[in-house]
């Protein structure tokens, strides 16, 4: 009988696969005590030749073929069928182990009389370097017994399914689910159901960053599948009611991931809605006590704990627009002045101004250079939305549009476009002075203006492209 059953999905993984198997074959313990079951997911690639020839040369290596891709949770559902030790890991194919990892981890296990064993990984580049740190991770510096995981509040973010042996029987009712994100909520219910957990701190799983990888593309689909994932552990914290501030830990930490994923990628508003549409409809049972206990008990600092405190607050538009405007580059006091000199208003006939932005200001355009002017454009700002008053234009020029909300006959001129600009009529002049006073419109206002709340929204998608220049450390719209 075999002391130990690997699983191992392979999908589109040639280049790796051979590094992944010869970790295994070459395991101290020996290969002919490794039951090896490869679930071949329809790979379309040359994955399955190179895994034929170790298949050949070892008899402990299993195929199992899926006649169409499943994914990866079914997969291990299927090799989870054929195994026949009482120990059981998985791997991912495009990962490796040092050497010793199955000898030591058994020993420790059995002599612990553990359920459930959790061994020490770290992310592996492309350039080979490895990477010190995630919240993912361990954090232990010894091998350690645990019998309750509440204990270690952090512990609750180590649910990968693939650095850890498993008794079996903790698989007698679980199975995996078909979505992205499948090994959260099955892996914290083997937290739970376990007798008590042995942490491996001498061996290592290098978990490869695979920029192909389906988990390291972030698209709507990975906000779908983390979604089912916190719908997942929300049954949980109603069928282990004792694990709720451990587990909706978890839930607040992929709910700020989605909203980086918002912030850093390209979306459509369509897209972005969905987005927050799908976290509001599954983080309605998020108290602040659950946020207080993460922040006091958690080594990780949110990035968007009071957009998380405000999800539920808000219809989906509203807090979308709070949300991107809240994030809008630092504004620059530059004002500039378009001239059309018979060619239309372009970069190569501008003047623009530094200023410190006050609530009364005083500019003057030299305009010596410029000979049969057609038309100006006066730009008093760049990346905000703000509320313009323009008091005086020397000499005395007629203001003939502008771009705001509410038109120029109004006292003030509301814009919500990040360039708002004026149009004046053309004279051959020197010099243009131009007075105005200027303040940036915060959410609250911009919440009150917009009656349509469509309008923003897609004005600020509309706003990608001009907005990359402007953004600071975060790249939405991008």
């Amino acid at each position: 009988m075999y002391e130990l059953s690997v699983v191992i999905p392979i999908y589109n993984v040639e280049k790796y696969v051979a590094q992944c198997l010869d970790s295994i074959v070459n395991q101290s313990i020996g290969i002919e005590n490794i039951e090896v079951i490869i679930v071949n997911d329809a790979t379309p690639d040359n994955s399955m030749e190179i895994v034929e020839k170790y298949a050949s040369k070892y008899s402990s290596i299993k195929i199992i073929n899926n006649e169409e891709n499943l994914g990866l949770g079914e997969s291990r559902n299927r090799g989870l069928n054929e195994v026949t030790s009482d120990y059981v890991t998985f791997v991912d194919s495009d990962d490796f182990l040092s050497e010793n990892v199955y000898e030591d981890s058994l020993k420790k296990i059995k002599s612990s009389n553990s359920d459930l064993l959790i061994y020490n990984w770290e992310f592996y580049r492309e350039d080979g370097e490895i990477e010190p740190f995630s919240i993912h991770k361990p954090h232990f510096k010894e091998d350690m017994i645990i019998e309750d995981f509440r204990q270690y509040p952090d512990f609750i973010f180590m649910t990968s399914a693939w650095n850890k042996i498993y008794h079996k029987k903790l698989f007698q009712y679980l199975k995996f689910p078909k979505s992205k994100y499948e090994d959260n909520g099955v892996t914290i219910e083997t937290f739970i159901n376990a007798n008590q957990i042995y942490f491996n701190n001498e061996v290592t799983y290098f978990y490869r960053k695979n920029k192909d990888s389906i988990t390291q593309v972030i698209t709507m689909s990975n906000v779908e599948g983390l979604v089912g994932s916190i719908n997942t552990l929300n049954e949980l914290i109603l069928k282990y009611p004792d694990y709720e501030m451990s587990i909706t830990s978890l839930i607040i930490k992929f709910v700020d991931d989605i909203l980086f994923w918002l912030c850093d990628y390209e979306w459509f508003v369509d897209e972005e809605l969905k987005a927050i549409n799908l976290l509001q409809s599954v983080t309605y049972d998020i108290t602040n006590e659950n946020l207080d206990f993460f922040n006091e008990n958690i080594p990780f600092s949110l990035l968007f704990e009071g957009d998380i405190r405000s999800l539920n607050k808000y219809d989906d538009e509203t807090f979308l627009a709070k949300f991107k405007y809240n994030r809008l580059p630092k504004v620059n006091s530059i004002a500039n002045l378009y001239v059309d000199a018979g060619e239309g208003f372009n970069e190569d006939n501008k003047i623009a101004i530094n200023y410190r932005l006050s609530r009364e200001n005083l500019l003057s355009f030299d305009l010596k250079n410029f000979k049969n002017i057609h038309s100006l454009r006066f730009d008093p700002i760049e990346g905000a939305f703000s509320k313009v008053k323009i008091l005086d234009i020397s000499p005395d020029l007629k203001i003939l549009s502008s771009n705001s909300e509410n038109g120029i006959n109004e006292e003030y001129q509301l814009f919500t476009t990040l360039d708002p600009s004026y149009i004046i009529e053309a004279k051959d002049v020197d010099e243009i002075r131009i007075r105005f006073k200027l303040s940036i419109l915060n959410d609250e206002e911009l919440s009150s203006l917009f009656v349509d709340k469509n309008n923003l929204i897609n004005d600020l998608n509309n706003q990608k492209e001009e907005t990359k220049k402007k953004k600071g450390l975060f790249g939405f719209m991008r």
